[in-house]
């Protein structure tokens, strides 16, 4: 099963889709069952410090940096003193903001003309600034380092990155054929961040197990790698689940009153491993379909995180698949952390803006894993939906 099919980053000879191999149906008649993850995952207070040591453990020589203004800001010379402390060589190039192909093109090509060559590229940011990593070490054959200065998304895990054109809009899913070498998930680093961001990380880990069962339940289901789901990544799903629903509000607690302690620690992992394995190994459906597809409208995308958007797919999902027990527990989940219930909240009454809801409409049934979906999706009933779930999450927030 095919990406969608926009502007997608030309491929040196050596790579394939993966989707292409992993899709192929066996002699059973179905295709094979596939896991994957990253090399290693390493959680911890002060981690940061250490990473030049970490990488040595697989790597020598140069490396790459892409990291965001900020960040190079705050920590560009920790990590640069850890790299180098280590025996690293360091070239450092700054994200211009936005994942798409002409900003894949400008870091691959910094790193590529490089005085020595770079063995890694090492990613420092939120998550758009991980895909263009990601796919900047793809374009130059290397492995890729993830550090998440947030918790706010499950992309440090991932072996696929998502491009958007230059206003943000969803275009296209690209493969790596490796999972990242090393993802850092420094604790003291992500509690730093505004709490917002891991709100939505727990919206977007909130996503995962209900999906992830989506696409075992449905015989056609398939991962973005074409595969079936594996049991290990339902199961890893439904622990993220557990997760956020027993430490999500406690998490907060501790993060507002600086108190790190085991509720921060274990959301940090739900939102970042539990959250990656379970969707890319488990696959993605119609939460992240909607999410995606909302991303049409400029204003959604400009003022709302990924996480914040997920969790509007979410109550849609559940309500398109007729689990009206699970979108009472879903929004009182989420209403108890903070997340948005319904298009209300982001400014967006889809009553009043119906040709900006068919277009958002439109564009979700173009994203491939709304397929994963156990029957059809189509205009009518996904529209029906995102109304049903606006007019039931203000029974719980009317604004």
């Amino acid at each position: 099963m095919a990406a969608h099919e926009v502007n997608r980053m030309p491929k040196e000879p050596h790579f394939m889709d993966p989707s292409t191999i992993f899709g192929q149906t066996l002699h059973n008649g179905q295709p094979a069952h596939l896991f994957i993850s990253p090399h290693q995952y390493v959680q911890g207070h002060g981690v940061l410090d250490r990473l030049g040591e970490y990488l040595a453990i697989s790597l020598s020589g140069s490396v790459g940096v892409l990291i965001t203004p900020g960040r190079k800001k705050n920590l560009g010379e920790r990590i640069s003193k850890s790299l180098t402390s280590a025996g690293f060589r360091v070239s450092e190039t700054v994200f211009q903001g936005e994942s798409t192909v002409e900003e894949v093109r400008r870091a691959a090509e910094f790193f590529r003309t490089c005085e020595t060559p770079i063995q890694a590229v090492i990613g420092v940011g939120g998550g758009k600034c991980l895909d263009a990593a990601r796919m900047a070490a793809l374009q130059l054959g290397i492995s890729t380092v993830c550090i998440p200065t947030t918790a706010s998304t499950d992309a440090p895990t991932a072996a696929h990155s998502v491009l958007y054109d230059e206003h943000g809009v969803f275009q296209s899913v690209e493969f790596s054929p490796v999972s990242p070498l090393l993802v850092l998930a420094d604790v003291d680093v992500l509690a730093a961040a505004p709490e917002r961001y891991l709100v939505a990380g727990m919206g977007d880990a909130f996503s995962t197990y209900f999906e992830a069962r989506c696409c075992m339940e449905n015989p056609q289901g398939r991962t973005a790698r074409g595969a079936r789901p594996t049991r290990a990544a339902l199961a890893i799903a439904r622990q993220c689940n557990d997760v956020l629903l027993e430490c999500g509000a406690a998490a907060l607690e501790e993060l507002r009153s600086k108190q790190i302690g085991p509720a921060l620690h274990q959301i940090i992992e739900a939102n970042i491993l539990l959250s990656g394995l379970g969707f890319e190994s488990g696959g993605l459906a119609g939460a992240h379909a909607v999410a995606q597809g909302l991303t049409v409208i400029n204003e959604l995308h400009e003022k709302f995180l990924h996480g914040e958007l997920v969790a509007i797919g979410i109550m849609a999902q559940l309500i398109l698949e007729q689990r009206m027990d699970e979108a009472d527990t879903a929004i009182r989940f989420m209403k108890s952390v903070g997340l948005p219930l319904h298009l209300g909240q982001l400014g967006f009454d889809p009553h009043q803006r119906d040709a900006e809801l068919d277009l958002i409409v439109k564009h979700a049934l173009d994203v491939f894993f709304i397929r994963n979906e156990p029957f059809e999706v189509t205009k009518e009933n996904l529209k029906a939906a995102l109304l049903k779930a606006y007019d039931f999450g203000r029974r719980y927030r009317p604004v």
